[in-house]
């Protein structure tokens, strides 16, 4: 038997004899290269000495790199907190109303992050309902801006986030272990924290790391509340403001260095080590160990007070949008919703639909094409890609952002002031999630069954559209979904690239609200919601139980 050749010259032989794969690899490349590559390349050559010099030199950037750090820690901190025990007392608890409490957590995920600042300001910023009546009938001034406010808005934006993350690694710890452990004398606190807990400390992890990523980004929270607390994503968009480019470019770099390092991180943790309970399928008939009845008052009441909190948010903007000044006007009115989401003249919700639809089609489409050909075709320079194309998940989108505008602002590629930037950010986001979650369901699949179809004449693409994408079809609609409603809601990572022509929802809330005009930026976010919303019934429609979206 012939051994088979290796090498890259082979595999570039093979690959020559594909001209499918050929041009898929070679598109890949390209868009890689032009799009994630070369802006990174643009905006460190766009700084010089002086640039460097300044940031370090003024003591107001190390104030905000410093403010960015502790924010970004503590709302990430307490926003896994949360979402841990929410998520315990989901799967580990007897209190009623479950089903109830995982609407509540899915309910942010329709929202704008940004939308908690305005709700926010709403209920407790200097004209907020709460302030005014806690000053009218206890005389008592609130004063949240700044890090108290900011660190409260935080863990309630990027709460469901954590919780999501932990609540995938609790479901799929096995009793098995809990209750052998129980059975050897562990009980309460001892068993919770020698089992449970180290099971499920891959996730908490995780959800720490991932949702600081997103406090490091975060720009239309820190900009609306954060007062005289600056942070470095609301000094760059200073800088951009007064055409500093070098400046903005230089905070840019200095903003990624920490978020490369929490990437890192996170995937030296999750790398290291097993945490699984290799005790294969549980016992028959065997039940979880639940919480003690006291615990589970305690629980129901703490996941009481957040869905609360959650629930105050959506009403206060939904009595802004639908009232002519709520608090002092409380006539309800459609006025709002007609003036900037139904008119013309205000297609901010119409673009962020648009938009979002087709950014999300290419980047489930591009993490298509990426995780087939990394995962089935062997070509020079595949840990090149791999590595580009999981890179723009660890740099926060404040940079993505920045790094496009300075790079296609000028030539030789002018796209400044086009939808076709947007779409591009926005895919940049979410295509190596797509990437990702398409890798892992690739590797389920075996390869024998492409090379039969292979063996009976079809080329790549076609083994890609007839056998492939319909074995896989779950985990792509699942991919878009998550693409289209982060799309919707995104802000920081398109701050710097939208036009008067493609201004799109979350930038609106956040004129309006940093204006002043609570109600239209209640008005928008509404016209969001009810579009995003209506977007996945359309989807949970078409593909019924092939994805769940509204399933709790």
């Amino acid at each position: 038997m012939m051994k088979e050749k290796k090498g890259a010259g082979e595999s570039f032989k093979r690959l020559l004899k594909d001209p499918s794969s050929l041009v898929l690899v070679l598109t890949s490349f390209i868009f890689l290269i032009l799009f994630v590559i070369y802006p990174l390349i643009v905006i460190v050559f766009t700084t010089d000495g002086s640039d460097w010099s300044t940031f370090f030199t003024k003591p107001r950037y190390g104030t905000a790199l410093l403010n960015t750090i502790v924010s970004s820690t503590l709302s990430a901190l307490t926003a896994t907190v949360f979402g841990f025990i929410y998520a315990y007392s989901i799967h580990y608890s007897n209190i009623k109303g479950k089903k109830f409490f995982r609407f509540i957590a899915f309910l942010p995920l329709l929202a704008p992050s940004v939308m908690s600042g305005l709700a926010f300001l709403l209920l407790f910023g200097r004209g907020g309902f709460i302030s005014q009546w806690l000053r009218s009938n206890f005389g008592v001034e609130l004063d949240l801006y700044g890090l108290p406010g900011l660190w409260i808005v935080q863990t309630i934006s990027y709460f469901p986030l954590a919780y999501m993350t932990i609540t995938s690694v609790l479901r799929s710890i096995s009793p098995n272990l809990e209750v052998a452990a129980q059975n050897l004398g562990a009980r309460g606190f001892k068993l919770f924290r020698t089992i449970t807990l180290k099971l499920a400390l891959p996730g908490v992890v995780n959800a720490f790391l991932l949702v600081a990523i997103n406090c490091f980004a975060d720009f239309g929270n820190p900009k609306l509340i954060g007062g005289n607390y600056s942070l470095l994503a609301v000094e760059i968009y200073g800088e951009i403001i007064n055409n500093e480019p070098g400046l903005a470019s230089v905070m840019g770099i200095i903003l990624v260095i920490p978020a490369l390092l929490v990437f890192w991180l996170q995937n030296k943790v999750l790398a290291k080590g097993s945490y699984s309970t290799v005790t294969g399928k549980p016992v028959a008939g065997l039940n979880r160990v639940t919480t003690s009845k006291r615990t589970d008052w305690l629980l129901f009441l703490f996941n009481s007070l957040i869905s609360l909190m959650i629930i105050a948010m959506f009403l206060i903007t939904i009595l802004y949008a639908f009232t002519r000044n709520f608090g002092r006007d409380n006539t309800f009115t459609l006025d709002h919703l007609q003036k900037v989401v139904f008119s013309s003249s205000s297609p901010a919700v119409m673009n962020s639909l648009v938009l979002s639809l087709i950014s999300a089609l290419l980047a489930v489409g591009l993490g298509l094409v990426l995780s087939y050909i990394i995962t089935r075709k062997p070509f020079p320079g595949k840990k090149a890609l791999d590595f580009s194309a999981v890179l723009p998940i660890a740099l926060p989108g404040t940079f993505v952002g920045l790094a496009l505008i300075v790079a296609f602002s000028k030539g030789p590629i002018i796209l400044q002031g086009s939808a076709i930037l947007i779409v591009i950010a926005m895919l940049l986001k979410q295509m190596p999630v797509s990437y990702r979650g398409l890798t892992a369901a690739f590797k389920q699949v075996d390869k024998s069954i492409e090379e039969a179809s292979t063996n009976l004449g079809a080329n790549s693409n076609k083994t890609l559209g007839t056998i492939v994408f319909p074995m896989l079809q779950k985990t792509i609609v699942a991919n878009f979904v998550y693409a289209f409603m982060k799309n919707m809601n995104t802000l920081s990572t398109i701050i710097f690239l939208i036009t008067p022509k493609w201004v799109v929802a979350a930038v609106s809330i956040f004129n309006y609200a940093e204006t002043g005009t609570y109600y239209w930026a209640a008005a928008v976010a509404v016209g969001l919601m009810g579009a995003t919303l209506g977007t996945l019934g359309i989807i949970k429609l078409i593909f019924r139980d092939k994805v769940k979206i509204f399933d709790f």
